[in-house]
């Protein structure tokens, strides 16, 4: 058990000690935690789906069984530019704050992501961290998506997997300004990248499945990273299908 010496420590406390639980208890319906069930109701008129947007999120499904494929690079490139790529700069109240395509509270950006990668064109397979600034990779080790699942609660629903995008968090930067709140918006900006990325899959007519699963020890020490002031937060494969 862990015990927190300061304030700010308080959201990490509660990520220390909320690991995966070992049993599950009885399954509480939907329907038990509906909000107002005696309130009037009132139908609403149906969401037009003729868009670009609706026919994605209609087609974006996880997949538990991924294709031995060959993934163009590009595709990788677009990937990561989606979750959290730079398009610009924004002045407000005399700062310059950088535009990426995921919102982040007070432009403070506390997600990394790693990309562990095989049969990608043009680049060795291996683990790789994403630096937005210049759209590139810095090389971390050798360790494919197939590494990855023993820590991942042995889903090996993964291991034909082009990409395994690993979201990761620097606590500090956001909760420097807001303090134990800013812990929770990291999990909020996690959700934000990992959309993105899984939208722009199915775009891309690849598929993709999120995995909140994992031994956090285990993960943060194959990314390199501490497990306290940086640390996995969530993960998203992605590849072809197998049909």
């Amino acid at each position: 058990m862990y015990t927190a010496n300061e304030p700010l420590e308080l959201a990490l406390l509660y990520h220390l000690n909320s690991p995966v639980p070992k049993s599950s208890v009885k399954r509480v319906p939907a329907t038990e935690l509906r909000y107002m069930p005696e309130a009037p109701f009132l139908e609403l008129p149906k969401a037009p789906h003729d868009n670009l947007l609706s026919k994605l999120l209609e087609r974006r499904s996880s997949v538990r069984s991924f294709d031995k494929s060959i993934m163009p690079m590009i595709t990788l490139a677009q990937l990561l530019d989606a979750g959290c790529g730079l398009n610009g700069l924004r002045q407000t109240d005399g700062y310059t704050y950088e535009a990426r395509n995921s919102p982040s509270a007070g432009g403070l950006y506390p997600i990394e992501i790693f990309v562990s990668t095989q049969a990608v064109e043009g680049l060795a397979d291996g683990l790789y961290h994403y630096e937005p600034r210049g759209h590139g990779l810095h090389r971390v080790n050798d360790a494919v998506p197939t590494d990855f699942v023993e820590s991942l609660l042995q889903q090996d629903y993964i291991v034909n997997a082009n990409a395994l995008f690993l979201f990761t968090s620097v606590f500090m930067r956001s909760m420097c300004k807001y303090g134990a709140r800013g812990y929770r918006f990291a999990l909020l900006e996690t959700g934000h990248q990992a959309e993105n990325i899984c939208l722009m899959a199915v775009q891309l007519g690849l598929d993709s499945l999120c995995i909140g699963g994992f031994y956090d020890m285990s993960l943060n020490a194959m990314l390199g990273i501490d497990g306290k002031r940086h640390a996995a937060l969530y993960c998203v494969a992605v590849g072809t299908a197998k049909k």
